[in-house]
């Protein structure tokens, strides 16, 4: 197999196409390019290199190249804390605004919360850091929108909750992942601190295709 090319469409006005491809060459690249659908799009690349191969393809492109971490069950620095509890499908609206204020993602996140392990430290009846997952197939689950308020920081609660989602997932026999982008110097260095390795640079971002 040279290629993988993943689609979900529009669910609707104003929402976006979802897409992640991987290819094993240019050449798959370039042919499973040919099937992106058109509009905006959010993507997820799993190499750099189809970055040349698309963006002749887009109107408008806005990648994001991040490092992939694995956790592995032998290498996991746990960071318990007490405080830790999940996090509320009420909150959705407010994780939404801080992670993807620019395109509606609040159904987005509030299924996320459902249908995945969360984990949130509140303050006065608010959450002040939370973590999430992305997706969490039979074997990984992918860990993001990790948020600490302002105010909040420097004081280890990224560490607890990320750790609180990782403990889970290994309840569930799956391996923990997650992404950082390449400039966030903050989550770089902390994730290696619960055990998380670098494996490769892959790509997010968005694009309007023609």
């Amino acid at each position: 197999m040279q290629g993988v090319l993943a689609i979900q469409r529009a669910r609707g006005p104003g929402r976006p196409n979802i897409v992640a491809l991987h290819a094993a060459n240019v050449e798959a690249a370039g042919a499973l390019g040919d099937l992106l659908p058109k509009g905006f799009t959010l993507m997820h690349l799993t190499e750099e290199f189809p970055l040349a191969v698309l963006k002749p393809e887009a109107q408008e492109f806005h990648p994001l190249p991040a490092w992939l971490f694995r956790l592995d069950a032998g290498d996991f620095v746990d960071h318990l804390n007490p405080r830790v509890r999940p996090l509320a499908p009420s909150w959705a609206s407010l994780v939404a605004g801080l992670w993807e204020p620019d395109w509606p993602a609040e159904g987005y996140v509030r299924r996320r919360i459902e249908n995945g392990p969360s984990a949130a430290i509140y303050e006065d009846g608010s959450p002040i850091a939370w973590a999430l997952t992305h997706m969490v197939t039979d074997r990984v689950g992918i860990i993001g929108m990790v948020h600490v308020q302002e105010g909040f920081r420097r004081k280890g609660l990224a560490r607890s909750v990320v750790a609180a989602v990782a403990r889970e997932l290994f309840r569930r026999d799956k391996i923990p992942a997650l992404h950082a982008y390449v400039d966030n110097i903050a989550s770089l260095s902390l994730f290696p601190t619960l055990g998380f390795r670098r494996v490769e640079r892959q790509v997010w971002g968005d694009a309007v295709f023609r």
